[in-house]
């Protein structure tokens, strides 16, 4: 693996949790106003100008983090490839939002779930590129990333089967699965690595951001297999506290570069 040109020192900066309270309150707030306080043809407006919004807002932030780390090799390379993760996910949710409301056509699935399924590998790259410099895989790490999504996947496929057999849902919905459970077992991993580690809670607070998108994908494809999602459903809240957790990560590290 390259060495980056230049490395960071430990970043000691400081979190400010309330920051992350309000976010969780905000995004809390905004769920109630769009199921309560509005007609439904607009909260479906509102919800999907903001679900194609943040990704954007996320990869733009990125892209502006990996300029600035613009003579650390490793680090650019990590930020860039995770600029054009959420930028995956801004043209899955402008294609499912084409489908959805603009052709009146079922958009699950589609060509959007492209987009979507793009994502995985993108932010798992990210990940590796931190988790890989700053410490080995010893055979504990291993067995997590192995067992941890063998687990989500054979509860995810025991559910899945006793509402369909083995027919294209049963596996379409399996490899989006396994490409969200995967990304979680190293979110997960990451938060336990970078908490007290070279890496500084910004990055934390960072992955514990991925880790909120990534839980709201693997609930979404159950629900999907149920029929039960909605745009207005409480699934919603681990994507959007997702984005803007991991935004303020990134102000943090545009900060303290």
């Amino acid at each position: 693996m390259d060495e980056p040109d230049v490395v960071p020192n430990k970043l000691n900066t400081n979190i400010n949790y309330k920051v992350i309270l309000g976010i969780i309150s905000a995004v809390l707030i905004f769920h109630i106003f769009v199921n309560y306080a509005s007609a439904p043809d607009d909260a479906d407006v509102i919800i999907s100008v903001f679900s194609f919004l943040n990704p954007l807002a996320v990869s733009i932030a990125s892209f502006i983090v990996a300029v600035k780390y613009i003579d650390a090799g490793i680090y650019r390379k990590a930020y860039l490839i995770l600029g054009f993760a959420y930028l995956m996910i801004f043209l899955g949710e402008i294609t499912y939002l084409v489908y959805d409301l603009f052709l009146g056509i079922e958009p699950y699935p589609s060509i959007a779930d492209v987009f979507f399924f793009l994502q995985y590998p993108l932010t798992l790259g990210y990940l590796l590129l931190n988790i890989r410099f700053f410490t080995s895989f010893n055979n504990k790490y291993k067995a997590w990333v192995v067992l941890f999504p063998m687990f989500i996947l054979l509860s995810y496929g025991v559910a899945a089967l006793e509402e369909l057999d083995f027919e294209f849902d049963f596996f379409y919905g399996m490899l989006f699965v396994s490409g969200a459970s995967v990304l979680l077992s190293f979110a997960i991993l990451g938060v336990t690595i970078f908490r007290n580690g070279l890496l500084g809670k910004a990055w934390m607070i960072l992955v514990m951001g991925i880790l909120s998108l990534t839980i709201g994908d693997v609930w979404y494809y159950y629900l999907e297999l149920v029929g039960e999602f909605d745009l207005i459903h409480p699934v919603n809240l681990f994507w959007y506290a997702g984005y803007w957790i991991i935004i303020y990560a990134l102000y943090k590290h545009k900060k303290i570069i």
